[in-house]
């Protein structure tokens, strides 16, 4: 078997089989957005790694040195903000060719300063190496409370599914970036593709959210659909999503008209919004939806719900139930 016959999901699976391992100060192994350690009965550690090759996680002919840095350190603390933690510290490497300008890396810099100024973030170490291509490999460590760590595998089932902000944004944005021949007047085109270059990781809503009960949270880097699978399977419950509450940005509809698509599937296949989803009982629910929309002016939808029967489905108005399926594969080379 060859890694495209086998594909990411079930490659991760494995690889948690093979390192498979018993710590009692592990909290989190392999297999969330985070793994999380004890330190003390106050806090867990958290640590994320991610990395970016130019080609395949940015095209530079449209991608300015500053948004590489911005949006390589912004997907990294995405992770952060699906577990509920804080980020402290990064370690960046970069991999690097001779005739890169030194004035380009400066730029990388001042992109992921930007954010650490609004997170409190230090970047304190990391490596550097020749590489062909530009790449950039993150790790950050944080902490979270034990009361506020979150999991993909605690929904239960009767829980709401919640998500913050506007979906499809930046896979119109992209769709925006890379087929110039779409026409007509699109709403919100700017803002459409500086969602691509330039989302903005939820620490905050995030915070806010876990310390007020939310249960399972994820963050939508690979597409809801995706997300809303890996919770399902790893709670062992299934999830209904209602189309009609499904919060499209503006503009994503027009844009996915342009490519042929259908504008629920930029939402639920094209990724990289970094939004939250997560779940939490009706009861809860309610009151994270209007702390986080008063305290942070963050829109939050509440989507669908958790049930007993496993799957993931979209509900239609008329009562049809699609299943819906992984979206992005880095091996498969899937197209949504």
């Amino acid at each position: 078997m060859i890694l495209s016959d086998l594909g990411e999901v079930k490659l991760i699976k494995k690889i948690r089989e093979w390192v498979d391992f018993k710590d009692k100060k592990i909290i989190l192994p392999i297999g969330d957005d985070v793994a999380a350690f004890k330190v003390d009965s106050q806090k867990y550690l958290i640590l994320t790694t991610d990395s970016f090759v130019e080609g395949t996680h940015f095209d530079l002919s449209y991608t300015s040195f500053f948004q590489v840095g911005y949006h390589s350190l912004a997907a990294s603390l995405s992770d952060i903000a699906s577990s509920g933690g804080l980020p402290l510290y990064a370690f960046v490497s970069l991999g690097l060719f001779p005739s890169l300008e030194v004035k380009s890396i400066e730029e990388i810099y001042r992109g992921m300063l930007s954010l650490c100024e609004k997170f409190k973030l230090k970047i304190i170490g990391g490596d550097t190496t020749f590489s062909e291509k530009l790449f950039l490999s993150l790790a950050i460590v944080g902490e979270v409370e034990p009361k506020c760590l979150r999991k993909r595998s605690e929904a239960e089932n009767g829980d709401l599914v919640l998500v913050t902000g506007e979906l499809g944004k930046a896979a119109a944005g992209l769709s925006i970036l890379q087929n110039p021949s779409i026409k007509g007047l699109i709403r919100n085109r700017e803002e459409l593709i500086k969602a691509h270059l330039e989302p903005f990781p939820r620490i905050h809503e995030g915070r806010t959210a876990s310390q007020m009960g939310a249960k399972a949270m994820e963050d939508i880097s690979d597409g809801l659909a995706s997300e809303l699978i890996h919770i399902a399977r790893e709670s062992k419950v299934g999830i209904e999503i209602e189309e009609n509450k499904i919060p499209l940005a503006p503009g994503v509809s027009e844009v996915a008209i342009g490519c042929g698509k259908k504008p629920l599937d930029l939402a639920f296949y094209g990724g990289e919004d970094y939004e939250l989803v997560f779940t939490s009982s009706p009861k809860k629910a309610l009151e994270i939806k209007k702390e986080i929309e008063e305290r942070e002016g963050t829109r939050v939808s509440i989507i669908g719900r958790v049930v007993e029967r496993e799957g993931v489905f979209l509900l239609s108005e008329e009562g049809k139930r699609t299943p819906l399926h992984y979206g992005y594969d880095h091996f498969k080379k899937l197209s949504w």
